[in-house]
């Protein structure tokens, strides 16, 4: 078949697609705009992929042309956000782009389009955060009141929450890209499709600076908690990174007890997992400062050290 004949085709499949989960979308009463978003970018993903990002530029107008036509303004929105992030995902595979770079790339437009789309957007797509934020203190309040347990005035007042709200989006917006990336490597290498080596987790190894400064973030947060600032700018910033600062923590946390718990293993158990997963609700400040340590010491590069000389008495 000729090339541009298949490019064409290939481009007219991937509208056909986008079109049926318009109209899914609509029938099902906002199934992927609301739960599953990450799923848009995967056609736009395949096209870039094949083909690179200046042939892509048509089909991601042909896409959001038809979501123009059969949904609404917001489902526009999702359509042309999520296609961009699928396009410049593709681009960079096609461009043989490191791992890394996709997986920045996609985390970072899917925080903006989550944040966007909650505050600059909200009253526009019909999100209400002074009626959500008011849901929560009255759903806060009623609990702590059936189970006994005092909440600190600071949890439950307004701008916290509004900043809770927002780090969410920020942090549903991180899994969001996560999962994106990960649909497509599995969905490309089901194709076929050429894609570049993965580093496994234990290789992956941030700047020391950085755990200063996600620890400095879960103290700033646990002081605005106890000792709130009378400044509402500087509470909000002090509530807003910390909690940044404590995800990202319990991310490398999480990282490792993975590591220390498989380095012995050929292949990892789930059960290690499930292990990792319950530490982070019944033991969470432990998990913050396991994952201080393995950031800012040379605990990371000792268990490395241990899964060499693991493998060579294997060998």
């Amino acid at each position: 078949m000729n090339s541009n004949v298949r490019k064409i085709t290939d481009g007219a499949m991937m509208c056909a697609i986008i079109g049926v989960m318009l109209v899914a979308d609509r029938f099902l009463g906002g199934f992927f705009s609301g739960t599953f978003m990450f799923v848009l970018p995967l056609p736009m993903v395949f096209f870039s992929t094949k083909y690179g990002m200046r042939d892509s530029w048509m089909v991601l107008a042909a896409m959001s042309f038809l979501a123009f036509i059969i949904s609404g303004p917001q489902m526009l929105f999702y359509i042309a956000a999520e296609g961009l992030l699928g396009l410049i995902y593709g681009a960079g595979v096609h461009d043989h782009k490191p791992a890394e770079h996709l997986i920045i790339s996609a985390i970072v437009i899917a925080v903006f389009v989550n944040v966007i789309s909650m505050v600059v957007l909200a009253a526009f797509f019909g999100y209400d955060l002074t009626e959500d934020i008011a849901y929560m203190q009255n759903f806060m309040e009623s609990t702590a009141a059936a189970s006994g347990v005092a909440v600190p005035p600071t949890l439950t007042n307004a701008e916290t929450l509004k900043t809770l709200l927002i780090v969410g989006a920020v942090i549903t917006g991180i899994l969001e890209g996560f999962v994106t990336h990960m649909l497509s490597r599995i969905m490309m290498k089901r194709l076929r499709l050429r894609v570049e080596p993965i580093r496994p987790v234990a290789y992956y190894y941030p700047p020391k600076w950085t755990g200063y400064l996600g620890f400095a973030g879960f103290v700033a947060y646990e002081y605005a908690m106890l000792r709130p600032f009378a400044d509402p700018l500087a509470q909000n910033a002090c509530v807003g990174l910390g909690v940044l600062g404590v995800v990202y923590l319990l991310a490398f946390g999480c990282v490792f007890i993975l590591i220390l718990f498989t380095r012995n293993r050929r292949k990892g158990s789930p059960m290690i997992g499930l292990l990792a997963f319950l530490l982070l609700f019944i033991a969470p400040i432990m998990m913050v400062i396991v994952g201080f340590l393995y950031i800012t010491t040379d605990i990371h590069q000792r268990l490395l050290e241990g899964d060499t000389t693991n493998a060579e008495k294997n060998d």
